[in-house]
């Protein structure tokens, strides 16, 4: 199914005539696999407990709130461009929304 998308990606990009296929499907896999790199670093570095029922919304805050950081950031921080580095960033609000979230175990 994947192999599909990403053909059909790549077909939908070579009729618009952009040559950069690969950097916008590395730029979209960082808005999309961010919360989990950010969920796998809390469960190795932590011992809290988590809020199930609000996973999923911090997972989706952190990819708008990254969302919007990478179309302002060259507003907000003088003409810093972000690039693949988002991936850190979206997984770094996710990290800090659990944390935010969790709790001790008691």
């Amino acid at each position: 199914g994947f192999a599909v998308i990403t053909f059909a990606m790549i077909i939908a990009f070579n009729l618009v005539n952009d040559d950069s296929v690969i950097t916008n499907i590395f730029k979209a896999a960082g808005f999309t696999y961010g919360p989990l790199l950010g969920l796998f670093a809390f469960g190795i570095a932590s011992k809290r407990q988590i809020r199930d029922k609000w996973v999923p919304f911090i997972c989706v805050a952190s990819m708008l709130f990254s969302f919007v950081l990478n179309a302002k950031a060259a507003t907000w921080f003088n003409g810093y461009v972000i690039g693949f580095e988002i991936l850190f960033y979206n997984g770094l609000l996710t990290f800090i929304g659990l944390w935010l979230s969790s709790y001790k175990q008691k």
